[in-house]
């Protein structure tokens, strides 16, 4: 039977110490789901030790996975024996031999590419090993050299413009089509070696995960490299410091494009040896530097703020040295973005198959997909990039090729015919009023209906987007921009000027520049790379996309409008991922609604159901150390509701203040109070200062409220903390799926008590959430009696809610209450979406009366 040739979980796993019961029954699961090729979703709370689980169970199968994989090919290589069959039937006695000795030379590549890869690394340790001083010197004069020579490249530009050859690095170059020109090159061998890939949210939870593995009985058992975006790896100080992450992709892709220069020249213009460094941009993307630390990458563990600091220290790349380390590493660690983006991983040259993917932090997987691929542009970055790119036309007309004017004219095109969609007028200045008196209204297309309205179906996208990417022209009109500054219109724009007199008179400040529209507020500020934002719409329009909508936003002014792609089918980005990897799990501390994922997912994306698996553990801390308590009614016996009709009521609010100021006074150390929106939580902040409410909190604990930029975050937390530590406590006023929702430990004091006031529901009447729930309603059907679309909405307030009250009790010893202040929490339904180790424990209270002395009891008791 096959199950006989299964890997078994060991008797015990390795582990940093003894592992509670539920980490060995959790390893135990994972083992056998990684052994089945399964798609297993798996749920820890916080506390449980979940990432160390993870990484032992992971690694035990991995290791001893690959050992017997390489037995077996060894013995179908070396096993020479050729049965031999009495049967009188000679021809398929030879089909028989053909197909066995195919299987053993298939077997044979496969082992050599496994002692190749084994040869690269020990060839790595043995040069690391004889690293000498010498070698650093020779780098630094490399180095040396290269800056010489960029001196010198910009003494060359300063001749050049003097003597009228300018905007080389603004023009396009010529184009050359698909059907002129082959690529010259052959693709690399596929790389199908089995890796793990580990990704979740931030890469602050990564790094904590690589140093989880650093601690494990793994750390020099496993190779591992950390991916992350450049905004994160970049470590060139002119890059780093631009001011978005956009602009720093394209500065590094800018940099990066190797080109042909001439002879350099020293400070005395002299000829010199030419840089060894293949030509790049950048003086720390070096082949040489980025290959030491490539290897440095992959002979130990690294976390991404160690590969920057040896970045810095070396001058090398930390991210092109990632990148290239990943065919040598077992597993690698990688951020959503990364992982979850079919055109990023193709970039990146991330390979999954017969790979585990590994999802950690996976509670809002469904909604992440949606929102990596949904893309949005506004009437200001249509409108911009229209009069920027029209002028860029008119200025080279003379000097472009016809195919760059045949694509620029095609851009323009869909430019106006994007901006005509949004009630504007190309040309025209974004700010001005183009439909008086026009109200903001949003509406929802098909996207097949989208193309032939604004008649772009008849245009080949994908060779247009080859164009802008090959042709660098984003790149080349933000330089445009930068340089001669046009105007937000074409029809009031003036002539720009060119050659040797604009650089002259721009020195010279004797021509007056034209000025630029500013749009209402820093919020609308649309980025100075207008036309990348148009290029990723149209990408997002020329994927495989399943079932989207295009969401269409109208005002008064084309700066009021916006055009948004919405992913309404995530399964359909995810479905190569699901048939691709040898194994996917998601984890995470709460995972309900299990069957969201199940079905929303996994099946969705073409699995057989019973590839699926469930795995669900309890939490470490007792239940003595929790009190989840549900309030119905506050202290005068008002029913507390917090439903969109009543939550504005003066004697709401009244009550909710009288709730607080009882538990202020009888919960020690930290409060955070979780609130459904940042308007909710500011209109009571208000009407609880206007009534004394919050001076009476404050004579007792200091408050604090949750900022709205994250800037501003830390020093907030921390001063919190510092009041929590020197003082009777704090209270936080928080937000639910704000930044203090997720991600951020409240233990021990600082959260001794979780107050969630409210269910956060979204808005119903959104249009993009109305077409969802009909798209899960066609699709989905009936969840349990209920309408598909109706249980998404439902499940997004419940997620929200589950990961707030998570926030407290994170590990064995910590305890806290956890009051839901809402007297719809005492509805089945909805106690049966909390987590379990929460629900079990539940008290439902119809009068505030005797919560008080409970709550009290509750923490007597752990004094």
């Amino acid at each position: 039977m096959a199950s006989d040739n299964l890997l078994q979980p060991p008797d015990k796993f390795k582990f940093p110490f003894p592992p509670y019961d539920i980490q060995e029954q959790f390893m135990t699961e994972l083992f056998q789901v990684l052994e089945g090729g399964k798609l297993g979703i798996f749920e820890s709370p916080t506390g449980t030790g979940k990432s160390l689980s993870l990484i032992c169970g992971a690694l035990t199968w991995f290791l001893e996975s690959e050992k017997q994989k390489r037995i077996k090919l060894e013995e179908l290589v070396n096993d020479k024996t050729v049965d031999d069959d009495d049967d009188d039937d000679w021809f398929a006695a030879a089909g028989k031999k053909q197909e066995y000795n195919q299987k053993r030379l298939e077997a044979k590549e496969e082992l050599e590419r496994i002692k190749v890869k084994d040869e690269k690394l020990a060839k790595i340790k043995a040069k690391r090993s004889q690293l000498k001083q010498t070698d650093i010197e020779q780098n630094k004069d490399e180095f040396n050299e290269l800056f010489k020579e960029v001196k010198w490249m910009q003494k060359a530009v300063q001749r050049e413009l003097s003597q009228g050859a300018g905007d080389e690095d603004i023009l396009v170059e010529e184009y050359f089509s698909d059907e002129e020109v082959d690529d010259d090159y052959e693709a690399d061998e596929e790389d199908t070696s089995r890796r793990i890939f580990f990704c979740s949210r931030t890469h602050s939870q990564l790094s904590q995960f690589v140093r989880e593995v650093k601690k494990s009985p793994f750390g020099s058992d496993v190779s591992l490299v950390s991916l992350a975006s450049r905004a994160v790896m970049c470590v060139n100080p002119s890059v780093k410091k631009l001011p978005s992450q956009a602009a720093i992709n394209e500065k590094c892709l800018e940099l990066g494009k190797k080109k042909s220069k001439p002879t350099a020249l020293d400070e005395d213009e002299n000829p010199t040896k030419k840089s060894k460094s293949g030509g790049c941009g950048c003086p720390y993307n070096k082949n040489t530097g980025t290959a030491v630390l490539r290897d440095q990458a992959i002979l130990a563990i690294h976390d991404i703020e160690d590969l920057v600091a040896a970045g810095r220290k070396t001058q090398s790349c930390p991210y092109y040295a990632s990148r290239s380390a990943v065919p040598l590493a077992q597993m690698v660690v990688l951020p959503y973005n990364t992982l979850l983006h079919a055109g990023t991983r193709k970039a990146i040259g991330l390979n999954l198959k017969n790979s585990i993917v590994i999802i950690d932090e996976a509670h809002n997987l469904l909604d992440t997909i949606t929102n990596i691929h949904s893309v949005n542009i506004s009437g200001a970055q249509l409108g911009l990039a229209y009069s920027q790119l029209a002028q860029y036309r008119e200025k080279y007309s003379t000097r472009l090729k016809a195919k760059n004017i045949l694509y620029i004219k095609q851009l323009l095109f869909i430019l106006s015919s994007f901006i005509k969609m949004l009630g504007g007028i190309p040309g025209k200045d974004p700010a001005e009023v183009t439909n008086q008196g026009a109200k903001e209204e949003t509406s929802l297309i098909e996207v097949a209906d989208f193309l032939s309205e604004s008649q772009i179906y008849n245009l080949s996208l994908f060779r247009l987007i080859k164009y802008c990417n090959v042709s660098q022209i984003c790149h080349k009109l933000k330089g445009f921009v930068e340089k001669y500054q046009p105007s937000a219109s074409v029809t009031n724009s003036k002539p720009v000027k060119s050659g040797v007199g604009t650089f002259l008179s721009s020195i010279n400040k004797t021509e007056k520049k034209e000025e630029a529209v500013v749009p209402d507020n820093n919020e609308n500020r649309p980025p100075s790379n207008s036309l990348q934002s148009l290029v990723e719409l149209l990408s997002s329009l020329s994927m495989n996309h399943g079932e989207a909508r295009m969401v269409l936003t109208k005002g008064s002014k084309l700066t009021a409008g916006r055009i948004r792609f919405l992913l309404l089918d995530p399964a359909n980005q995810f479905q190569q991922i699901v048939r691709e990897a040898h194994s996917v799990v998601v984890a995470g501390g709460t995972m309900r609604p299990i069957a969201e994922f199940r079905d929303q997912l996994f099946v969705s994306a073409g699995a057989d159901p019973s590839r699926v698996t469930h795995f669900s553990c309890d939490h470490v801390v007792p239940g003595e150390n929790m009190l989840p308590l549900v309030m119905s009614s506050g202290p005068s016996g008002s029913r507390l509701d917090f439903s969109f009709q009543f939550r504005d009521k003066k004697e709401t609010l009244d009550e909710l203040g009288r709730v607080l100021i009882n538990i202020v006074n009888i919960v020690p150390g930290g409060i955070v109070v979780f609130f459904p929106s940042y308007d909710y939580e500011k209109l009571v902040s208000k009407h609880l200062e206007a009534s004394g409410v919050l001076a009476r909190i404050e004579a007792k604990k200091k408050i604090f409220r949750e900022p709205k930029t994250s800037s501003e975050l830390d020093k907030v937390l921390g001063d919190f903390a510092t009041a929590v530590r020197l003082s009777t406590g704090a209270v936080l006023l928080a937000v639910v799926g704000g930044k203090m929702s997720e991600g951020i430990n409240f233990s021990d004091n600082l959260g001794r008590c979780v107050v969630m006031v409210g269910m956060p529901y979204p808005n119903l009447y959104s249009p993009e959430l109305k077409e969802k729930m009909n798209f899960l309603n066609k699709t989905v059907g009936s969840v349990d009696g209920k309408q598909a679309g109706q249980v998404h909405y439902e499940n997004l307030c419940m997620k929200a809610v589950n990961q707030s009250v998570g926030r407290a009790i994170r590990h064995k010893g910590d305890y806290a209450a956890i009051l839901f202040v809402d007297h719809r929490y005492s509805r089945p339904n909805i106690i049966s979406q909390l987590p379990g180790w929460i629900s079990k424990h539940l008290r439902v209270v119809d009068k505030f009366g005797p919560t008080i002395p409970q709550i009290r009891k509750f923490f007597r008791e752990k004094e």
